[in-house]
């Protein structure tokens, strides 16, 4: 119990509120890189440090809700030091179907699902 005060109050001045499915808690999102193939960004990677006791178990392609906005986990949270805390590798869904959109307006026809994903016809 003092513990999970503590890990909370190290969040609380710089974090802002991550939800995966029903558990709620605080995040820190620490960084973005960009990963290029022939001079062009295909995907942007977020990295969200978290409670290991409440984010841990989550796995590849769970939907991670970060200040408002949605994220698409990239693979099982990676533990830090003493495992209390852990970073979740995000990729964010509206900038990859906004990325989409673009290339398809110019090329044909495509279906935005509920989800914002893009299915190409």
């Amino acid at each position: 119990m003092i513990q999970e005060v503590a890990d909370d109050f190290l969040l609380a001045d710089f974090g802002s509120s991550v939800t995966a499915g029903a558990v709620v808690g605080l995040g820190i999102m620490d960084r973005q890189s960009q990963v290029m193939m022939n001079d062009q960004v295909i995907s942007v990677e977020y990295a969200l440090t978290v409670r290991t006791d409440l984010f841990g178990d989550l796995g590849y392609g769970q939907q991670v809700t970060y200040d408002g906005q949605v994220y698409k986990l990239q693979h099982e949270p990676l533990k830090l030091a003493d495992g209390r805390f852990c970073v979740m590798v995000l990729e964010w869904i509206q900038a990859v179907a906004a990325a989409i959109q673009a290339t398809v307006l110019a090329d044909g026809l495509a279906l935005v699902t509920s989800d914002g994903l893009m299915v190409v016809f």
